[in-house]
């Protein structure tokens, strides 16, 4: 793998006044993963799960005594476990410099684009300069395709699901993104889909596109994430089928280890 700064404009958040710098922690921790662990099954009971550091964009602001060692911000965990012909989610996400923790629990089919089924909850908590507070959320589906969220004990409509498009959430594009590369890349101006972000905030109008290849720092194939009122996303899918970056307009995800389990 080349040390080369060179990194495609999608993921490069590489300054020269950071320490360490972002080209530098990105290839470190792609380093550290085996890419070949296990393999991309559907086998019932199986778990697979992706590890990502949290690597912040813009670096200044983030840089405290506490937190010199490393440019990572936080972890996210992302778990799945197909039963019954459903995947249950689980994910986790960690920003230890803003106090942010959320824990997502939801179930998506067993297809290609993952839509979104049955219920699903968010426990969000954050905790800095020792202030608490907490939010929880849970979500379903009424009989009139109308997403309803239930947020600390209040009822909000988030929105009516068109029945063309397929709902998915943003955590799920981890597998959506390599099940459908092929797809993305033989349509014309990618794919239609519906995004709830992190399965509070309905976005009904959304594409996925193939972006570009690059083999710095090591070959991954690049797709974009584009949507009304949804900040454009890029996903880097490597050769073994993970999303090894995963890039967002504050933060990149980059991927430090996968683990495949059989029970």
């Amino acid at each position: 793998m080349s040390d080369s700064n060179s990194l495609h404009w999608s993921f490069d958040y590489n300054y020269g006044v950071q320490n360490p710098q972002f080209a530098q922690e990105l290839i470190e921790t792609l380093r550290g993963y085996d890419p070949e662990t296990g393999t991309r099954d559907t086998q019932t009971g199986q778990t697979i799960t992706h590890i990502y550091n949290v690597l912040p964009n813009y670096w200044r602001g983030y840089n405290t005594e506490r937190n010199a060692e490393t440019l990572s911000i936080g972890t996210a965990v992302i778990e799945r476990r197909k039963r019954d012909n459903l995947w249950h989610y689980s994910v986790e996400y960690e920003n230890t410099t803003s106090g942010e923790n959320l824990r997502m629990q939801f179930c998506c089919s067993d297809e290609n684009y993952r839509p979104l089924r049955d219920k699903w909850s968010v426990d969000a908590r954050n905790s800095a300069d020792d202030e608490y507070s907490q939010l929880t959320c849970a979500g379903y589906f009424t009989s009139d395709s109308e997403v309803q969220l239930r947020i600390n004990g209040a009822e909000i409509f988030a929105g009516t699901v068109d029945a063309s498009v397929e709902l998915t959430c943003n955590w799920a594009l981890f597998d959506v993104v390599p099940m459908l590369a092929r797809t993305i890349q033989a349509s014309d101006g990618g794919i239609d889909i519906a995004v709830l972000e992190d399965l509070e905030q309905l976005r009904r109008k959304s594409r996925l596109g193939f972006l570009e290849s690059t083999q710095i720092p090591i070959p991954l194939e690049g797709y974009y994430l584009y949507g009304v009122g949804l900040l454009p996303s890029y996903w880097w899918l490597d050769a073994h089928g993970n999303i090894a970056i995963a890039s967002t307009f504050f933060e990149t995800l980059v991927l430090r280890e996968k683990m495949e389990d059989c029970v």
